[in-house]
């Protein structure tokens, strides 16, 4: 801190070179010795300062991960890192604002060696709002069991995001969109929402998808029934749901969502979606309603449903890692792994497992 040179500085060539030897020959402890590059005692940082370029490691205490105690003399971060940029050709140095000091070390190394430094480009931490972006504390998050893994939907990692079904382009629109600049950048998540929804919207088929079923009888109808309902209301050409439903006892049964029977009114009339209208009769235990004919009115309420005999447990793993339970449509068994489709006025999700129950990643409303 006081810019006062070590005693060692200058100590002759033939010497340190014998020091050298005696450190690379396991003659010396951790501790006992460093190897210093040397720099400019007057700089302004003191942590560029004859900054420490190895370092001796006590093997038998700290063995590598990879090699044990093959070596004892390791280079540190700054030291690697210029002679590797180097043997690899890098041409382009892209990193944080807060290794800007390591950017002036490892330009000692080039100097001296007389090579000609990368194109160094720094720029500020991006900050996502609402997720985990810290690697330590993600890597500490997995060994107290925090997280599940480094793809858990509360974590912002590539990995999370790509299993909750964010496509890469709508990643790479919202970098570009944010761009390289050398202050702090924070991502908010309606945005990544917005640019991922206008990409995955054309592709999604449409499905529903029951929480919390309710069952819902409708009684006056005398005859079979059938309802066609779009993959995708913009694509016609993508095909038709076709659920036909045979009255009994001049009633029809089908589940909805509890959401949606906890709101209703005895009076009211409502409409199952691409079906029929239905005024409800009973609230009690389920829901009893009286079929109002096919014309579909702006003024009645749509509500998502599924047949009794067209359905697959299924389950949603929601980005706080919680799960909701329920039903899907039969048809989703048709679906693949990393399949993006859309739930009917729940949101959209990924494919996750085919396996009964189905499992959906939420990927956003």
């Amino acid at each position: 801190m006081a810019g006062t040179p070590c005693p060692c500085r200058s100590r002759a060539v033939e010497e340190n070179l014998e020091l050298w030897e005696k450190m690379v020959e396991g003659l010396m402890v951790e501790g006992s010795a460093v190897v210093r590059v040397k720099t400019e005692m007057s700089h302004p940082n003191p942590a560029i300062r004859d900054w420490v370029a190895f370092r001796i490691i006590d093997v038998e205490k700290w063995p590598h991960p990879r090699v044990g105690d093959k070596f004892w003399v390791w280079p540190t971060y700054n030291f690697a890192c210029a002679i590797d940029d180097h043997e690899l050709k890098i041409s382009h140095i892209l990193r944080g604002k807060e290794h800007m000091s390591n950017t002036v070390k490892q330009k000692y190394i080039y100097q001296y060696f007389g090579w000609s430094f990368p194109e160094a480009i720094h720029f500020g931490r991006l900050k996502l709002k609402g997720w985990v972006l810290s690697k330590s504390k993600i890597a500490d998050g997995i060994r107290r069991g925090l997280f599940k893994s480094w793809d858990d939907p509360r974590l912002g990692t590539l990995r999370a995001l790509r299993r909750r079904g964010f496509l890469p382009e709508a990643i790479r629109e919202i970098i570009l969109q944010v761009g390289v600049k050398p202050i702090e950048s924070s991502i908010s998540l309606e945005n990544l929402y917005s640019i991922n929804r206008s990409l995955i919207e054309p592709l999604a088929n449409r499905y529903s998808f029951i929480s919390d079923p309710v069952k819902l009888r409708i009684t006056g109808l005398k005859k079979t029934v059938t309802a066609r309902i779009p993959l995708h209301p913009s694509f016609p050409e993508k095909g038709f749901r076709e659920i036909h439903l045979k009255p009994e006892a001049n009633s029809i049964l089908v589940y909805i969502s509890g959401s949606d029977a906890s709101s209703m009114k005895i009076g009211e009339t409502y409409r199952l979606m691409g079906f029929l209208n239905f005024k409800v009769e009973s609230l009690n235990g389920e829901v009893k309603g009286s079929f109002q004919g096919f014309t579909l009115s702006p003024k009645i309420r749509i509500i998502h449903w599924l047949p009794l005999d067209r359905i697959v447990k299924a389950r949603i793993i929601m980005p706080d890692a919680s799960i909701v339970e329920g039903f899907c449509d039969y048809d989703c068994k048709r679906l693949k792994i990393d399949d993006k489709v859309q739930f009917i006025r729940f949101g959209y999700v990924r494919v996750d497992d085919v396996n009964e129950p189905l499992t959906f990643y939420y990927t956003h409303p």
